[in-house]
């Protein structure tokens, strides 16, 4: 894991079942010691947060617009004090509360408020999460044997709702994207945060790859030439995947790839682009633009845009006739053919 230092945490728990439109709360008065256990809880969740690709990602709106917002900033402004976060979470997820009235369908949890930082990057993590059953086995003194019970536990692979707000300029509200069958009931959640221009990491992250096709391709590092088109696409989406929180800027992109040039930056300064100062990527689009996959009929092939450039892989689309010239795969094929 980054290195990981949790600053502030607190739960509080918001009470409320599906079938009832009333909602309750239960706050805590103080923050939670920082021990081993509450650091590993936080690692936890924000492995989870980070295995979560396709999220809706914007910015927060003004804190005149909204009550978590100004309470947010108000924290802010106090120098991310405990005393003051403590005051920030109780008033934030009471607003919070008064959000769920009414909304049939949706259940509570506890609210997890947790200021910290991975490596450089401070952010406040907004986690709700529930109780799930599990089993266990234990040990019985009277008869030295074993027995199977049940035992509450926090279900931390399924988070209910969650959202990060990154510290800096930019794109800094991060929120998990429900399914279409649960975004109306979750729609409480994401206005309570206060999201503006919405937009979710694969929108982005396709907005980007069209814009990088039209930029010139960068020059190799070692050799000083220009890449080929398949190295830069290898290159972009390793670039991708070691990016902190995931997360492309422009300028370390334009740094990484163009050095002192800055192809794509005046290329989102012409277009007014929605991008800005930076994503968080969805490494499945990403991925899925340079290498692709198809299975028809227990027949399947996976390849890279590279293969159909330099002749390997060939479709004729009036016949439906595919060609892939490979010594070695042919000699594969025919070897368990064979047998």
């Amino acid at each position: 894991m980054d290195q990981l230092i949790v600053h502030h945490l607190i739960v509080h728990e918001l009470k409320k079942q599906p079938e009832m439109a009333e909602a309750d709360l239960l706050l805590s008065s103080q923050a939670l010691p920082i021990t081993e256990l509450a650091t590993d809880l936080i690692g936890r969740l924000d492995q989870t947060f980070e295995r979560k690709s396709d999220l809706l990602q914007g910015f927060l709106i003004e804190p005149d617009e909204g009550l978590f917002p100004a309470y947010y900033q108000n924290w802010l402004e106090d120098g991310r004090r405990r005393e003051a976060f403590v005051d920030f979470s109780r008033n934030a997820v009471t607003a919070l509360k008064d959000n769920l009235q009414g909304v049939v369908g949706a259940k509570g949890g506890y609210l997890l408020f947790a200021d910290y930082s991975i490596d450089e990057q401070r952010m406040l993590g907004i986690y709700m999460i529930r109780n799930t059953e599990g089993m266990v086995f234990t040990e019985e003194e009277t008869d030295e044997s074993l027995r199977l019970h049940t035992i509450a536990y926090l279900d931390i692979q399924h988070m209910a709702m969650a959202a990060r707000l990154l510290a800096g300029p930019g794109r800094n509200v991060q929120m998990i994207r429900h399914a279409r069958t649960q975004s109306s009931i979750s729609q409480y959640f994401t206005d309570w945060v206060g999201i503006d221009r919405a937009e979710t990491s694969s929108e982005l992250t396709h907005s980007f790859l069209e814009m990088v096709e039209e930029l010139p391709v960068p020059k190799d590092r070692e050799t000083g030439f220009a890449m080929n088109e398949g190295d830069f696409e290898k290159a972009l989406v390793k670039y991708a995947a070691k990016a902190p929180q995931q997360t492309i800027r422009v300028q370390d992109f334009d740094q990484h790839f163009y050095g002192n040039d800055k192809p794509l930056q005046d290329m989102l300064a012409e277009q007014n682009s929605p991008l800005d100062q930076g994503f968080r990527v969805d490494r499945k689009a990403l991925r899925n633009q340079f290498y692709l996959r198809a299975g028809v009929g227990g027949i399947s092939i996976t390849c890279t845009k590279d293969h159909f450039r330099n002749g390997q892989i060939h479709v004729d689309e009036a016949s439906g006739k595919i060609t892939i010239n490979s010594e070695e795969l042919a000699s594969l094929l025919l070897d368990q053919y064979g047998e």
